[in-house]
């Protein structure tokens, strides 16, 4: 049960480090959610099933946790940067990965 759950944590840990890491780590909770009803709906039927699933979740929850306060980050923000457009200069807001210090 344990290892079941270990090894379908790794799995999933694997693909998202695929991802991008760095990309991954700063919306956690929403990747955390998702995996462990992921390996719920999975696992579902057995009470070892039920338990390996919610033990990878765990595995992943804290790795997730981890990272993210020993590691820099990037996230998603709106920057304003500036555009030509004949010949009028003005900011042009656009999507960004910024990179963030680790939370402490």
């Amino acid at each position: 049960m344990f290892t079941a759950g270990a090894i379908a944590a790794a799995g999933f840990l694997f693909l998202l480090f695929k991802f991008g890491v760095k990309r991954v780590i700063s919306y956690d909770i929403i990747f955390d959610v998702l995996i462990t009803t992921l390996l719920v709906v999975v696992l579902w039927g057995t009470f070892s099933g039920m338990m390996a699933a919610l033990f990878g979740g765990l595995i992943v929850s804290v790795i997730l946790f981890t990272l993210k306060r020993v590691m820099k980050r990037e996230e998603l923000a709106i920057v304003s940067e500036p555009a030509t457009f004949f010949g009028f200069t003005f900011n042009m807001p656009k999507v960004r990965w910024v990179s963030v210090e680790p939370v402490l």
